[in-house]
């Protein structure tokens, strides 16, 4: 199988940075490679892109939510972005088209859709011509790894995602995700140590600790990393990450995520998922990781 695709929702350096590092995405029990870097703005562009390419796996990274779903525009001067509720009645529309029987400008549910899209019926017929497109009998069949906050808890929702971009499967978070960069540094001089830091309570409130290592096999100390979970939402920072070592960062990114290409700095991205009524995270190797992806 060759490397997915990821299809990138959200400007953000540090997710970039993760893909083209890590080239790892944790699918549940195992892990598959992950390739090429593209962005989209909206559904449209998302389509856009997984129709361009021959690859059977995706990975679509965005903001969600399992009321909304994926938090997108549906298309450039779509003023909504809750693309979930839709997410039904697009498949439906775009199965008519695949068959042969498209609907009419003035079919009342093209019009309702249109509708609730924002855009005029020749628009939306145009977005689900293109969702006619996935559901082809000679394409590939295709997985798509959805990576959005809680967008697994609503599994009515997934499946209808699942109906339109017509997929064997596809898989989600069921809690919150992030992306953190950990910057390692050494404890101040008179710091507390690492292992004394790993057996007090952090100072600042809504602040998750782990303390890491050291590794198994020697070849990295222990790693103590505070994430503040600043709004309760989609803001969250990393406060502190201390390695008596930084240059072995690179090593901890390997132990974390199953494998890192950048060697030259200290500092790797990681992606976590916690609930909120959790005090730790969970990181891409670990079963508590992969306990909070959900299939459909």
């Amino acid at each position: 199988m060759s490397p997915a695709p990821v299809h990138i929702g959200v400007p953000s350096n540090i997710i970039e940075d993760y893909y083209r590092f890590s080239q790892r995405e944790t699918i549940g029990p195992a892990q598959i490679e992950t390739g090429a870097i593209r962005a989209f703005a909206t559904l449209e562009g998302l389509v856009d892109g997984i129709l361009a390419s021959t690859d059977s796996t995706h990975v679509v990274v965005c903001h969600g939510n399992p009321e909304q779903g994926l938090l997108i525009p549906f298309m450039p001067g779509s003023p909504h972005n809750a693309t979930g509720p839709m997410a039904e009645a697009l498949a439906d529309l775009a199965k008519k088209v695949a068959q042969g029987q498209p609907p009419l400008v003035i079919d009342p549910k093209l019009v309702d859709a249109a509708a609730k899209m924002g855009v005029d019926p020749a628009a939306a017929l145009r977005l689900i011509g293109k969702f006619a497109l996935l559901h082809s009998p000679f394409g590939p069949s295709r997985t798509l790894h959805f990576r959005a906050c809680n967008f697994g808890q609503n599994n009515t929702m997934l499946a209808g995602y699942k109906l339109l971009f017509h997929t064997v499967m596809v898989t989600a978070p069921t809690c919150r995700m992030f992306y953190l960069r950990i910057p390692p540094g050494r404890p101040g001089a008179s710091s507390p140590s690492i292992p004394q830091l790993a057996g007090q309570q952090p100072t600042t409130p809504r602040t998750r600790r782990r303390m890491f290592g050291p590794a198994p096999d020697g070849t990295a100390d222990p790693l103590l990393v505070d994430v503040h979970d600043i709004d309760g939402h989609g803001r969250v920072e990393t406060l502190r990450a201390l390695l008596d070592h930084p240059g072995q960062g690179p090593r901890w990114a390997e132990l974390l995520t199953g494998h890192w290409t950048n060697h030259t700095a200290p500092n790797f991205v990681l992606p976590v998922l916690w609930r909120d009524t959790e005090s730790s995270f969970h990181c891409p190797l670990e079963g508590g990781y992969r306990e909070r992806l959900t299939f459909a």
